[in-house]
């Protein structure tokens, strides 16, 4: 009558005892859901037998509680007082579930205890569920500034693992799932679509869990139960934002998001924001970089008159890998939405490469003022006029800008009617 741990069909650790009958089948005594509380310890206890599962959830050391649970579960013993005092006696029942309840906690803390770990040289030890930006049952968060490309990206990986398609990463095939937190379900469809086709994949399909206006917070317990009932390997969630917890700046949101996100228990990729002038970044505590296994930054631009975009995937903090070199992808679309992707050349990316806070800083700017001077652009940036002057080169030979006029004796730059 061993007091020991398992792991139940739901995938969760459960302390359990099994209690011998003379009906050859056992009284289980069973909790899970152990954590200790400010007022003891708390958990979901259980009395089952012969398929009825009595349980409740409480302080386990408060007798009524424990008592209320006995009463019940030993009705279900037999038809009669007497049946039931022939498969276990109320008087045992008591006194063995009360010494259950006892050794709950204890118990553990036994089997969670620290143990020895024999390390390894072996380079085949780092696995990925998407090389070399997602590690196996690890997490990243791909940050990069809003309307520039990351759902799609995001999407994109969500397809290469689940048809096993490495034309971009290497890609350990299994269900994946997306998380959508953000965008009206109806968009889903034809993303899917769009993508699975760049992807070359016909006939695209993509589990999808569409919760526009909630929050992670709000699915959580859907999505743990998902990804266990379907063996999901991996999932992305459209955004870590919109987490539920709190204020995202705060240390305890941080730590409680990161959490949340590890408790699914598979590989996963949480898109997330950064703020709107400076894109090397991303927005709230410093526990979600602390947190994540990869932070991935993820910047782009419009390169062309029909609005083509250029992306560069740039890792900034790894664990227990080596750190990638930057990824450029390049993004082509049509009426009906995306309809090819590539890797970029050098040139598309170049502007990206090179100072992209300050880069995507000068656009923000033109964007909300029209029309700038260098002078004015460094003083609103707080860098030197110089710097400034040598990005303006740059974007001007790519045509993502213009002279439109002049400040006094300086031009002033506008962005191209595309953009």
């Amino acid at each position: 009558m061993l007091i020991d741990v398992r792991i139940n069909e739901d995938g969760d650790q459960e302390v359990f005892q099994e209690i011998p009958t003379p009906e050859d089948v056992p009284v289980v005594f069973s909790a899970t859901d152990i954590r200790k509380e400010d007022t003891g310890v708390h958990a979901e206890i259980s009395i089952e037998f012969d398929g009825f599962d009595t349980y409740t959830v409480c302080n386990v050391k408060r007798d009524p509680d424990r008592g209320r649970l006995i009463n019940k579960a030993h009705k279900t013993f037999g038809g009669s007082l007497e049946e039931a005092e022939h498969v276990l006696p109320k008087i045992k029942l008591i006194q063995l579930f009360d010494n259950f309840c006892k050794k709950i906690w204890a118990t553990k803390m036994r089997v969670s205890a620290p143990t020895d770990i024999q390390g390894t040289t072996d380079v085949g030890s780092v696995l990925y569920t998407l090389k070399p930006h997602v590690l196996t049952g690890g997490g990243t968060i791909m940050f990069g500034k809003p309307g520039k490309g990351k759902s799609f990206t995001g999407m994109m990986m969500a397809l290469a693992v689940q048809y096993g398609t490495n034309h971009y990463w290497g890609t350990d095939k299994g269900n994946a799932l997306f998380v959508n937190l953000e965008r009206p379900d109806r968009t889903m469809p034809p993303r899917i679509g769009a993508v699975g086709k760049a992807l070359g994949i016909e006939n695209a399909k993509l589990p999808v869990l569409d919760a526009r206006g909630s929050s992670l917070k709000d699915v959580h317990s859907i999505l743990e139960a998902y990804v266990k009932t379907n063996e999901t390997k991996f999932v992305v969630i459209d955004s870590i934002s919109r987490a539920g917890q709190g204020d995202m700046k705060e240390d305890k949101v941080a730590t409680k998001t990161i959490d949340m996100l590890n408790n699914i228990g598979v590989s996963w990729l949480a898109i997330a924001h950064t703020p709107k002038y400076d894109e090397t970044i991303y927005y709230g505590n410093s526990q979600y970089e602390a947190g994540a296994d990869v932070m991935l930054r993820h910047t782009s631009t419009v390169i062309d008159d029909v609005g083509s975009i250029a992306l560069l995937l740039e890792v900034t903090k790894a664990n227990d890998m080596p750190v990638p070199k930057p990824m450029g992808l390049h993004y082509s679309f049509d009426e009906l939405g995306l309809n090819s992707i590539r890797f970029a050349k050098k040139e598309e990316v170049a502007s990206l490469e090179t100072e992209p806070n300050l880069y995507e800083g000068i656009k923000d700017l033109l964007h909300d003022f029209s029309a700038l001077s260098a002078t004015s652009l460094a003083s609103k940036l707080n860098v030197s006029r110089k710097e400034i002057t040598d990005q303006l080169k740059i974007m001007f030979s790519n045509s993502a800008i213009v002279s439109v006029g002049k400040e006094g004796n300086e031009k002033t730059y506008g962005l191209k009617h595309y953009e």
